[in-house]
């Protein structure tokens, strides 16, 4: 019995240092959605405090920043989607990608809106900005609890200069 002992303890010594090396590691494909999407929420939050910022306020000649921005998140979530599923947190994953969905959903709501203006509706375009604002927030939390940096620095993305 002693010898079976020592060949379970054996084998269980090999076996706990490589299940736990494969959560998470370097290299390991949570970490590399980390890297390859913060690589590019950094790169989207650039473009929308630079050539994509809205300045002042919102208006009909922002529809092109509006729909550029949709274009952008939309390629973060179409990339995501196509990486390795990760060992570990795929439930904050898929809150993380639902919030974002919402917010690309805002923008192009807003679009279509200044793109149809009338006369009398700027409540209803300060109403979805609003939306927005709050969309773009909660997009926070579940990149967070993933273990997102760049993509969980979200406050800066429904800013307007005043």
């Amino acid at each position: 019995m002693p010898k079976v002992m020592r060949v379970a303890a054996a084998v269980m010594g090999l076996v706990v240092p490589v299940v736990a090396g494969c959560s998470s590691g370097p290299g390991s494909p949570k970490q590399e959605l980390i890297r390859s999407a913060d690589e590019s929420c950094r790169e989207i939050t650039e473009r929308f405090t630079g050539d994509l910022a809205y300045g002042e306020g919102v208006g009909v000649g922002d529809v092109r920043k509006l729909r550029e921005r949709a274009v952008l998140l939309k390629d973060l979530r179409a990339q995501v989607r196509k990486m390795p599923k990760p060992e570990t947190g795929q439930k904050d994953l898929d809150a993380w990608l639902g919030k974002l969905g919402v917010y690309i959903d805002g923008l192009e709501d807003l679009s279509g809106q200044f793109e149809n203006y009338r006369y009398g509706q700027d409540l209803l375009l300060a109403m979805q900005m609003s939306i927005n604002e709050q969309a773009a927030k909660e997009i926070a939390a579940p990149a967070k609890r993933f273990g997102f940096e760049d993509c969980a620095t979200t406050k800066k993305w429904e800013y307007i200069a005043s």
